[in-house]
């Protein structure tokens, strides 16, 4: 066997960097398994009412899993219910009054007309006229005053609307549905619990595909590119598998040194990650593994 680097204490958490070259001049690295994990909270406030989830169960993406309470979200759309009615009750009679104000100014302009002919002719007084001109105007007035009421009555019902829609989306975000196809890992709250906004209620991921992050050190970088493929072998599992390396760090960084005996840590280093399909489920997180570049 050839011995290139010798690299001790790997931690618990954390990958590390290369340990000494392979067949046909591959370098071997070892990490261990990891994946992006998704935590779901709570959308609305109120009590768990139910939570049907535990951990290990299997999830599908859209898959109503729970409910917050919502009897105080219903009472309060109840409310604004009535506010709207209330307010498309006052539209009608507004919309009544300007119809008739309507024709009420429609008469009063057409016998204006008609007493302006009259005094031409002299079969009319002028203090009849500007009478009917004075009407004239304070049922233009009236109309005007009478639009804009109506203006406001619509403002108020549109606000009251939105208040609806907001409570509308309240309650449907009080039912607690499954974002992705994964496992629950970890149950944080149970039913019965309080929850507000922005409580975390589970963890969850798709375990379909894990992530193994280990360190290369510079004079190695220049084999690695995106979408190069990587041999990977876990401890326990028969068959090793093929990933692909999905990211490589920019900016170097020195050996961490959890990872690494004194002599090493002082290597410049860059950060690999390499995704494994996984659809047998054999790979676990916190798995530690070898992989081959």
């Amino acid at each position: 066997m050839k011995t290139c680097f010798k690299f001790f204490a790997l931690a618990a958490a954390a990958s590390a960097a290369a340990g000494c070259a392979g067949k046909a001049g591959q370098f071997a690295y070892t990490g261990r398994m990891d994946v992006d994990t998704v935590t779901v909270s709570a959308q609305a406030s109120g009590v768990i009412e139910s939570l049907s989830v535990k951990e290990g169960d299997e999830l599908r993406k859209g898959e109503t899993l729970g409910r917050i309470d919502t009897d105080r979200l219903v009472a309060q759309r109840q409310q604004q219910e009535a506010q709207v009615d209330e307010l498309e009750a006052r539209r009608g009679a507004a919309e009544a009054q300007i119809q008739q104000a309507e024709a009420q100014l429609a008469l009063t302009r057409d016998t204006l007309d008609k007493t302006e002919k009259l005094l031409a002719e002299g079969g009319a007084t002028q203090q009849r006229r500007d009478e009917l001109a004075t009407e004239v105007q304070v049922g233009e007035k009236n109309l005007a005053s009478l639009r804009a009421n109506i203006a406001v009555i619509a403002a108020q019902e549109e606000g009251l609307r939105a208040g609806l829609r907001l409570t509308d989306i309240a309650i449907r975000d009080a039912v607690i549905v499954s974002p992705l196809d994964g496992t629950v890992l970890d149950k944080f709250h149970y039913e019965g619990e309080l929850a507000a906004v922005g409580t975390p209620l589970f963890e969850a991921a798709d375990l379909s595909e894990l992530t193994v992050e280990i360190y290369v050190p510079s004079d190695k970088l220049g084999a690695v590119a995106l979408g190069h493929e990587a041999t990977v072998k876990a401890d326990g599992v028969k068959d090793a598998m093929v990933g692909t390396v999905s990211w490589v760090a920019s900016e170097a960084e020195f050996t961490p040194k959890t990872i690494l005996t004194q002599e090493t840590r002082a290597t410049l280093v860059y950060g690999v990650k390499i995704r494994v399909p996984n659809p047998d489920g054999v790979l676990k997180i916190g798995m530690p593994v070898d992989v081959r570049l």
